[in-house]
C-alpha cells in the first residue's frame, strides 16, 4: 500500500520533469536552427527571446551587451518591452543585477523582485511580487560580453537553478554571434569617430578665413559665402580655371547647416553624353545593356548635403 502511494506521488513530478526536459530540447533545437540560418545577432536575438517565452513561459527575456570603450551595458534586444523601456535599460558595471552579473561573471537569481534592492527596474516594467528574475553572463573567450536575463512567474516551489542552467547553455550558444555583433558595434564606433574627426578637419580647412586673399573683391566673396551658406538656395560660382571655384563651393558647404551631410562633386565636362543621365540620376538593374545592378546617381548621393556640378557651362 505504501509503495503504491509513493508511486502515485512521484508520477506527477516525474511527468513534469519529463515535460520540462522535452520543452527545453525543443527550445535549444529552435535556437540551434536560428544560429544555423544566420549568425548575425540582430537576426537571431528577437526570435530567440520569443522562443524563451513560448516554450518555457519566461517573460521580458532580455539580451544586453557591454560596450568595452564606455563601460556601459545596453539592451540589444528584449521581448515584451517597448522601445522606450528598452532605451531606459542602461547600466554601469556593478549597477543592479545586470551590471553585477557582467562585472562578476556569475549568475544571479532574484526569487521575488519586489523584495530585492538589487533589482532596479530601470525599464520600469514594475517590481512585481509575483515575479522572479534570472540573469546569467554571456562569455566570449572567458571575457564577459553581456548578459541574458528573463522573468519567471513566482513559485515558491520552483527550482530556479534549472532556469540558470538553461539560460547558461543558451548564452554559450549565442556567444559567437555576440562576439561578431560586438566587433561590428566597435568598428562602427571607430568609423563614426573617424568620420567626425575628418569632417571637423574639412570644416576647419575650408572655412573662409583659410582662403588666401585680402582684396576688396575677395572680401565681397567672403560676404557672399557667409550669406548663401545660411540658405538652401542654388548657387552659381563663376570664374576662370584655377581661381578657386571648388574651394568656394567647399567653404559654402562646410559652413552651412549641411556640413554633416555629403559633399558630392560631378565634373560635367568629363562625362560623356551617353552616361551623363546615369551618372547624375542613377539607374535600375537592367535599365540598359551593362546595367548589372542598381546604381545611385550623384543627386541621390548628395541628398541632404551639397552637389557641385563642376564645369556645367561646358
Amino acid at each position: 500500500m505504501v509503495s503504491k502511494s509513493t508511486t502515485l506521488g512521484v508520477a506527477p513530478a516525474a511527468a513534469a520533469a519529463a515535460d520540462r526536459h522535452s520543452r527545453e530540447l525543443e527550445l535549444l533545437g529552435e535556437i540551434s536552427r536560428l544560429l544555423d540560418h544566420a549568425i548575425d545577432l540582430r537576426e537571431v536575438a528577437d526570435p530567440m527571446l520569443e522562443a524563451l517565452s513560448s516554450h518555457l513561459g519566461m517573460e521580458y527575456a532580455t539580451l544586453t551587451l557591454l560596450n568595452r570603450k564606455t563601460g556601459e551595458i545596453l539592451i540589444e534586444a528584449a521581448q515584451g518591452l517597448s522601445a522606450q523601456q528598452a532605451q531606459r535599460g542602461r547600466y554601469r558595471l556593478g549597477e543592479g543585477v545586470t551590471g553585477k552579473v557582467v562585472q562578476d561573471g556569475k549568475p544571479i537569481v532574484i526569487p521575488r523582485t519586489s523584495e530585492s534592492p538589487l533589482f532596479l527596474d530601470k525599464t520600469q516594467r514594475g517590481k512585481r511580487p509575483d515575479a522572479s528574475f534570472i540573469c546569467v553572463p554571456i562569455k566570449v573567450e572567458k571575457e564577459v560580453a553581456g548578459a541574458l536575463s528573463a522573468d519567471r512567474a513566482y513559485d515558491p516551489a520552483a527550482d530556479l537553478h534549472q532556469d540558470v542552467r538553461l539560460l547558461t547553455i543558451i548564452a554559450s550558444m549565442i556567444a559567437q554571434a555576440v562576439k561578431l555583433r560586438r566587433a561590428v558595434q566597435e568598428d562602427q564606433g571607430r568609423l563614426t569617430e573617424e568620420n567626425a574627426r575628418l569632417k571637423a578637419e574639412l570644416k576647419e580647412r575650408f572655412r573662409p578665413a583659410n582662403i588666401i586673399g585680402n582684396s576688396h573683391e575677395m572680401q565681397i566673396v567672403y560676404d557672399q559665402i557667409a550669406q548663401v551658406s545660411k540658405s538652401a538656395a542654388s548657387v552659381l560660382i563663376e570664374g576662370e580655371t584655377g581661381t578657386g571655384k571648388e574651394l568656394v563651393a567647399h567653404a559654402i558647404h562646410y559652413n552651412s547647416l549641411r556640413a554633416d551631410k555629403p559633399f558630392i562633386k560631378a565634373h560635367c565636362a568629363a562625362l560623356p553624353e551617353s552616361v551623363i543621365e546615369s551618372e547624375l540620376f542613377g539607374h535600375e538593374k537592367g535599365a540598359f545593356t551593362g546595367a548589372l545592378g542598381e546604381r545611385k546617381g550623384r543627386f541621390e548621393l548628395a541628398h541632404g548635403g551639397s552637389l557641385l556640378l563642376d564645369e556645367i557651362g561646358d
